[in-house]
């Protein structure tokens, strides 16, 4: 009997016809996925910092809270409801209170409020309402041209007809200084010796300028557009010290990775071969920076701290690259490169309004860069092999 032949294997390539991977090339795919693992667990330092830096900017705002308790919170001034016309001026002497490292912003405001009154029946009372009254340095009023006394906390008697009423107010606060009109014809006018106000409200200023050291800003609002509405300014600190250390870390995954390409292209060009826990060792320091970044910055201010936290890093870099690579320039082409990613970092966070368009084309030139480089790797065997 005939025997039959067994049938083919679907796959009848021989498995000695698939070449098998050289050493080295063993070796990059190690490295690569080493470094893909050290990017996801390198997440949760980067998590912990930016959780401190929360943790110390909310008691940044509780000691501000402390310090407004006893000097003066927000003032919101509600103006007369019964005026035909008023006109209120403040001029705001601002300053900037310590506790410790933390810091706020607290003012005092010298306040005159003019209003008339047409056709008032007997009996009518005036009265000015402040949001926090214990900031009153001293309040007084006249009428007519004469001096009035408050028959109750802030309150007193109108004579009958038409009058006009003057209160003059030197007022404690903290933040922001509001006025809300009344319910016919309101000029308000803010001025301060103060570089960053930030207008505020549900009606912007008619005119406002901002220079160096000082602003001013005028609302006109009549009966048709002031219906429980507030205006006013937000002594607001530009860009504090934990606003922009959070938006540091918006980048620092991006910037770790340039830091192993770095050191990848370093291994490749020097060739030196770099172990593998030589480079988590080196990437802890651009994860340290952002802690750096935070302890500096509370005592001598973001910029300073930026500055010292990046020459101290990018020298550690520089010194431990020398090191494993056993060669100076290969260093300081890596130290610079390494700089240059801080300084383009900081740049950025500078640039608050375009921040997210520059960071954008800064990434779409980098990753062209990297197309450029490793677009023929595939028939440059002998790089890796």
């Amino acid at each position: 009997m005939e025997e039959t032949a067994s049938p083919a294997p679907l796959n009848s390539k021989n498995a000695a016809d698939i070449p098998e991977l050289s050493p080295k090339v063993k070796n990059w795919i190690i490295k690569i996925s080493l470094i893909i693992i050290a990017l996801v667990v390198f997440q949760l330092p980067l998590y912990m910092v930016n959780e401190l830096a929360t943790e110390r900017k909310q008691q940044s705002l509780d000691v501000q809270n402390e310090i407004t308790e006893n000097w003066g919170k927000e003032q919101v001034i509600t103006l007369s409801p019964i005026a035909a016309s008023t006109e209120a001026t403040a001029e705001i002497t601002p300053e900037i209170r310590y506790r410790g490292i933390y810091q706020t912003v607290v003012y005092t405001s010298k306040i005159k409020i003019c209003s008339e009154y047409k056709n008032l029946p007997a009996g009518k009372t005036e009265f000015i309402k402040i949001s926090d009254p214990k900031g009153i340095l001293s309040i007084s009023a006249t009428i007519n041209g004469k001096s009035t006394d408050f028959e109750k906390y802030l309150e007193f008697s109108l004579p009958q007809g038409d009058s006009k009423c003057e209160i003059t107010l030197l007022l404690r606060g903290s933040g922001k200084l509001m006025f809300t009109p009344g319910t016919a014809n309101n000029n308000i006018k803010i001025t301060g010796a103060w570089d960053s106000p930030g207008f505020t409200g549900d009606i912007l200023p008619e005119k406002r300028t901002v220079g160096k050291d000082n602003f001013s800003a005028e609302w006109n609002l009549s009966k048709f557009n002031n219906a429980e509405s507030s205006v006013g300014v937000n002594l607001c600190i530009s860009a504090g010290t934990y606003q922009q250390v959070e938006r540091c870390f918006t980048y620092a995954t991006f910037f770790l990775i340039v830091f192993f390409f770095t050191l990848l292209a370093a291994e490749l060009i020097t060739k030196v071969k770099v172990h593998p826990l030589q480079y988590l060792v080196a990437s802890g320091a651009p994860v340290l920076f952002y802690l750096m970044v935070l302890a500096f910055s509370e005592r001598i201010g973001f910029t300073a701290g930026y500055v010292v936290s990046s020459l101290i890093i990018v020298a550690m870099v520089t010194m431990y690259a020398k090191m494993f690579l056993g060669k100076m320039i290969p260093a300081l082409v890596i130290g610079t490169i390494f700089a240059g990613s801080y300084l383009l970092n900081f740049v950025i966070l500078q640039m608050e309004d375009l921040a997210l368009m520059s960071g954008t084309i800064v990434l779409a030139v980098i990753l062209a860069v990297l197309m450029a480089l490793t677009g023929k790797i595939n028939r440059n065997q002998d790089i890796i092999q």
